[in-house]
């Protein structure tokens, strides 16, 4: 090849080179690939006029908040309950100032199980009593861990012991234990104590002395323990509190067989595994806690979210452990909420919101209703909370709000 000849394709091929770095930087902005988008449009022909040139390629995930265009073939939104309720999963919190009594009646709740971990004492208990004395109120006051503070570990759980005997004679019906358990309470060392630690042997021996109902909310959402990134469901929920957070703790598996070891050591003992038990999102590992512990019902509170995502294999779950559910929606009554509960367990309505317009969404997704049959419906509502509380059908059904009218 002759030289001019060899000199001129060396310099066509570095301005090829540069040309293809330089439409290689430009590519990177989007800007740029939109306008080259919108340019083979126009050269083949079909123009565009119509295309929305300002759609941005990102946008904050807070901003994200998409309308359905689908329209439902069923919408059936239930206005009350089929029957009335017990609410096993409620919370009266100390600023409530509005009328509960008429927020009871709205949501045809005739039992309200107030779940008051902050009351640990006797005299606190009767304060609360003097406070809420509606006799469709149950209220489970918590452990005394102030106790752990003031003594050794050893006497200062025989002090939470005697606190808890104090309450037992008072007439509680059961405790509430929070999360706190297994993932916030520490020994002096500065390590947490385990859910199982045999230190609280002793208050495992009033409970089952006196058949006191133990409401354990353990751990929180795996989700909660995972890394807070792009592939965590619930990142948008982490982002706005980061101190639901988990991750430098012990691991979700590692609280739950804690949790689980106790319900084998103590069968003496009732045990309602709050929120569904941890597992709505894993209904073959909850059946298996059920299958192994028939010490151990559940609750549905703050978790239709993910029931309602495997909507036939919940359906069967709730029909096969028929008599091991609670109905719970976790708060004050709130009736744009529990009536989304309602829909999700009496209706086979599709994709609709787990969450109500003044509430937070958990993760980006819809629910499907489970159509649960009477008899279910019944149990869960209140059926199997009487027989756990120890309350007739005939008086809590004469405490029905749609009876009182």
């Amino acid at each position: 090849m002759p030289e001019p000849t060899r000199r001129g394709l060396k310099r066509s091929l570095t301005a090829i080179l540069i040309i293809s770095w330089i439409a290689l930087f430009l590519w990177a902005f989007p800007s740029v690939r939109v306008g080259v988008r919108f340019a083979v449009l126009n050269a083949l022909g079909f123009g565009a006029a119509l295309a929305g040139k300002d759609v941005p390629e990102e946008i904050a995930l807070s901003e994200f908040k998409p309308v359905s265009v689908m329209v439902p073939v069923s919408e059936t939104i239930p206005e009350r309950p089929r029957y009335p309720v017990v609410e096993f999963h409620g919370h009266i919190f100390p600023t409530h100032t509005g009328d509960l009594d008429a927020d009871l009646a709205r949501c045809r709740t005739a039992l309200f199980v107030n779940l008051a971990l902050r009351t640990t004492t006797s005299d606190g208990y009767a304060k609360l009593q003097q406070g809420r004395p509606q006799k469709n109120i149950v209220h489970f006051p918590g452990w005394n861990y102030a106790r752990l503070k003031e003594a050794n570990d050893a006497s200062g759980v025989a002090q939470m012991a005697s606190d808890l005997e104090a309450l037992a004679k008072a007439g509680i019906k059961g405790v509430k234990l929070w999360k706190n358990l297994g993932l916030g309470q520490k020994k002096p060392d500065g390590t947490f104590y385990a859910i199982d630690d045999p230190i609280f042997e002793p208050l495992w021996d009033v409970a089952a002395k006196y058949d006191l109902i133990i409401a354990i909310h353990t751990a929180d959402p795996p989700a909660f323990f995972g890394k807070a990134d792009g592939t965590n469901e619930r990142f948008e929920e982490l982002s706005h509190h980061p101190e639901w957070s988990f991750v430098k703790g012990p691991t979700f598996d590692e609280v739950l067989a804690q949790r689980d070891r106790l319900f084998e050591r103590r069968r003496d003992v009732r045990f309602v595994a709050l929120h569904f038990g941890e597992l709505a999102h894993d209904l073959k590992r909850a059946a298996a806690l059920l299958d192994r512990h028939p010490n151990v019902w559940v609750d549905t509170a703050q978790r239709i979210d993910e029931l309602g995502r495997q909507p036939k294999a919940a359906r069967e779950f709730f029909i096969k452990y028929q008599d091991r559910i609670l109905y719970g929606t976790d708060g004050l009554p709130d009736y744009e909420k529990v009536r989304i509960y309602w829909r999700f367990f009496e209706t086979d309505d599709e994709y609709f919101d787990y969450y109500p317009p003044h509430k937070s969404r958990k993760g980006l997704w819809k629910i499907n209703g489970i159509a649960l049959p009477d008899d279910v419906l019944r149990k869960l509502y209140y059926l199997n909370a009487l027989r756990l509380i120890g309350v007739s059908e005939a008086e809590f059904l004469r405490n029905d709000p749609l009876q009182r009218k």
